[in-house]
């Protein structure tokens, strides 16, 4: 996703605790609010008892007690026990911690010897997105950012792999001309996006390539959409669409921010790409801001998490209400009506 001066420079901020930890690792709802609001939507559901805090005292004194333990381990020791279960030793001694947390945690919550080939995953495949556009260095808050680069990488959640891949450039159209600092952030050529078709080209052969694929069918738990954040759907997509009076497509309404997933299920604060590599032991395959190689390294970083038995949910999407997707540069009045469907598909808030 194309970055300001000030977002690259975020980039390299270390990958810190949450202030509070219970919250991130209990995701406690106040369920009466819930029920007499609009965000009932947001509940977990039953299926995914992971997602759920453990209720039972007896359950809880066990896990307290686990974590206190494994918070006096030594990084050997803690290395040692992941070992003993098959889990990976790579990462920070954090991240560590906290995997062997999880691992005991879907002990006791499964009742199983070895929970991670018992925890049940909501999605078949997961789609990961990430958009490059339009940018200067100087941009102003009203910049019309027009996507550039539309790629796809998509993950085959029981393989815990990347099967396939999709790429096109896209021309653009209210400032066809590609600034030097667009050209050496994304490594975008301007001959790139003139030989490329415009946006609702690009959208129509992306929608053809999920069809081939039917990642678009109606079972709904068939493919998730995932993104490094909420930007590219909830502003880049919605920008786009209110430019070129596109209807703006139900598949991204809701989507999985891996930011937030990534923060909340290893409790630390939300960090870049670059971050949640290091921290997991892994290093940036690729060029940084390229689509395509953002794309491959946010699924890399979702393979992890399934691989550490978190259950992937939507947990974002665009919420017509939410100040935070307001005034995107008046967008198509398209969009207010995305909250009238009927759809009642469990979507995980955990801010």
């Amino acid at each position: 996703m194309a970055s300001s001066p000030t977002d690259i420079q975020n980039e390299n901020v270390a990958v810190l605790p949450k202030k509070n930890l219970k919250s991130a690792k209990d995701h406690t709802y106040d369920r009466d609010w819930i029920n007499q609001t609009n965000a009932r939507s947001f509940l977990p559901s039953d299926r995914h008892i992971l997602k759920k805090p453990i209720t039972d005292h007896s359950c809880q004194k066990r896990l307290s007690k686990y974590n206190g333990i494994v918070n006096r381990m030594t990084p050997a020791q803690v290395d040692e026990e992941l070992q003993k279960r098959q889990l990976s030793t790579n990462g920070e001694i954090e991240i560590r911690r906290i995997r062997l947390k999880h691992f005991y945690k879907a002990q006791v919550t499964l009742g199983f010897e070895n929970p991670m080939k018992m925890i049940e995953q909501h999605f078949e495949y997961i789609a990961v997105v990430d958009f490059e556009a339009t940018c200067e260095r100087n941009q102003g808050n009203n910049f019309p950012h027009e996507i550039i680069e539309f790629p796809i990488v998509l993950i085959d959640v029981r393989q815990q792999a990347i099967v396939d891949k999709f790429r096109s450039y896209c021309r653009p159209t209210i400032k066809p001309i590609l600034s030097d600092f667009c050209t050496e952030l994304t490594g975008i050529q301007q001959h790139q996006v003139d030989a490329a078709p415009t946006f609702p080209e690009v959208l129509r052969n992306v929608e053809n390539w999920l069809n081939e694929r039917h990642l678009l069918s109606s079972n709904k738990r068939r493919c998730g959409f995932a993104t490094d954040g909420p930007w590219d759907f909830a502003k880049f997509l919605r920008l786009q669409c209110g430019f070129n009076s596109l209807p703006y497509p139900r598949w991204a309404k809701k989507w999985i921010n891996v930011r937030k997933e990534f923060s909340n299920f290893y409790s630390v604060q939300r960090c870049g790409i670059g971050r949640m590599l290091q921290s997991l032991g892994l290093v940036f395959d690729g060029r940084h801001h390229s689509g395509l190689d953002d794309s491959v390294n946010i699924a890399r970083i979702t393979i992890e998490l399934i691989k550490d038995g978190c259950v992937i949910l939507l947990n974002d999407g665009v919420r017509a209400a939410d100040p935070k997707f307001i005034d995107l540069n008046s967008v198509s009045d398209e969009l207010q009506n995305l909250n009238d469907d009927d759809d009642n598909e469990a979507i995980v808030d955990n801010d």
